[in-house]
């Protein structure tokens, strides 16, 4: 305890506490007015268009890793070993965003052709997909997060989201349906990235002086396409159970399987803002010394560990009243499959954390390995589990995928010694 009150007092600490407080705020914020008006949105469009909606989404964001090539977090540990050069990095990785934008839009387009027979799902398909472009922008994110500037990426993510919720209620009480709700997500991203370029000039940065610098892209592209390859795998195990869902279920089943994710998945953001506001300090730890880097890491897997597991435990005790207010009795076939599903969440905090771990040590090649056996485990039980036992099979699936694509790291033998780590930090705070 008293060295748990000592790291608390340093400086470096209450820095990055201040960085990752605006991180926080701002998706307590968000979270406290669009999970609200997204449980509405359920009520309102019922489990089967629900279901629709969020097929739409998930069969979109297959394809999400095209549009980044993984280039973000390479990005953030680029400017800050070089801030002089940060308008070539940011540059050339907006250039390449924005490319993979386009890449992915094309896709979408060729593939949902071949895979979706009715008209209207079509063209909400292709309509969801062209908010790749503005996201391109969100590269900016990144540079305000190495920075340690993260009130800037709040304040465009709190006007950005109540842009939304305002026309979201608008759409609702005007009785307008799936087509209106999906401009709406493409006009949010839209507004938060013109709000992140705002603040970006505001520091005296313009993007006329973003340059496209062909070895940087070299550079970034070498060390991110495992992370690329990575995200495809992510991707197929974040998205593919809803898309197989829908397929194999209908929209109704993927419609209350959907509440269960979002449920289970509403507090994530917790684990990632604090691996986001952290990540330099990783990063700078890790050229002053082996021990002080091992340090920061133990503290960072406690944290994570025990926030997950409570946060777990209260979902699993109180799912039925959690789902029977916030979205009525229509959902409450979802209870069984949150009081699974929810668990995987352990497994994604301490993810998040090893894939910190794995871009400082430049073993993205370990990361992709991982998240491609993960993201086979899950299509493979899912293909198993849910003609079995329906959506419960797909919390299952998940839950498995997600515990070995953190967890996998003890079948390498450079890793192995850093999977030890994690298991002593679980235990102790030192």
């Amino acid at each position: 305890m008293d060295k748990l009150k000592e790291w608390v007092a340093t400086p470096g600490f209450q820095k990055y506490f201040k960085n990752t407080g605006w991180l926080f705020f701002g998706r307590v914020f968000m979270l406290g007015i669009s999970f609200f008006v997204g449980a509405y949105i359920a009520r309102y469009l019922g489990p089967s268009n629900y279901g629709l909606l969020n097929y739409v989404v998930s069969f979109v964001g297959l394809f999400a890793f095209l549009a980044s090539f993984g280039v973000e977090s390479i990005v953030s540990r680029e400017i800050i070993k070089d801030h002089s050069k940060k308008d070539e990095i940011i540059g050339t990785a907006f250039y390449i965003k924005l490319t993979g934008s386009l890449i992915a839009i094309a896709s979408v387009f060729l593939v949902s052709i071949f895979i979706t027979k009715d008209i209207f799902t079509l063209g909400l398909i292709w309509l969801f997909s062209l908010n790749f472009i503005p996201q391109s922008f969100n590269i900016l994110e990144t540079y305000f997060q190495s920075q340690v500037l993260s009130k800037k990426v709040v304040f465009a993510q709190i006007i950005s989201n109540l842009v939304s919720t305002l026309l979201k209620i608008i759409c609702l009480t005007q009785n307008k349906g799936i087509f209106w709700l999906t401009v709406i997500f493409i006009i949010e991203t839209s507004v938060y990235a013109a709000l992140l370029l705002f603040s970006f000039r505001k520091f005296g940065n313009h993007i006329r002086k973003w340059r496209f610098n062909k070895n940087i892209a070299l550079s970034l592209l070498r060390d991110s396409w495992p992370l690329m390859l990575s995200a495809i795998a992510i991707s197929i195990y974040m998205d593919i159970d809803q898309v197989m869902i829908k397929n194999m279920l209908g929209n109704e089943q993927a419609g209350i399987y959907a509440v269960a994710v979002k449920l289970s998945e509403v507090w994530y953001f917790i684990p990632s803002i604090i691996c986001a506001s952290v990540f330099p300090a990783i990063v700078n730890a890790m050229k002053t010394s082996k021990e002080l880097f091992e340090s920061r890491l133990k503290k960072l897997y406690f944290t994570m560990f025990w926030i997950s597991f409570g946060i777990a435990s209260f979902i699993t005790f109180f799912s039925y009243s959690i789902i029977k207010i916030l979205f009525g009795v229509q959902y409450i076939g979802a209870v069984s499959t949150l009081q699974i599903y929810v668990w995987g969440g352990v497994g994604v905090s301490m993810g998040i954390v090893v894939g910190q771990y794995i871009i400082a040590k430049n073993l993205t090649k370990i990361g992709l390995l991982n998240t491609i056996w993960g993201a086979i485990l899950n299509v493979v039980m899912n293909l198993i589990l849910i003609p079995r036992i329906g959506i419960k099979g797909s919390a299952v699936a998940t839950v498995v995928s997600y515990t070995v694509s953190t967890f996998g790291i003890f079948f390498y033998r450079k890793t192995r010694g850093h999977g030890i780590l994690i298991l002593k930090s679980i235990k102790n705070f030192k």
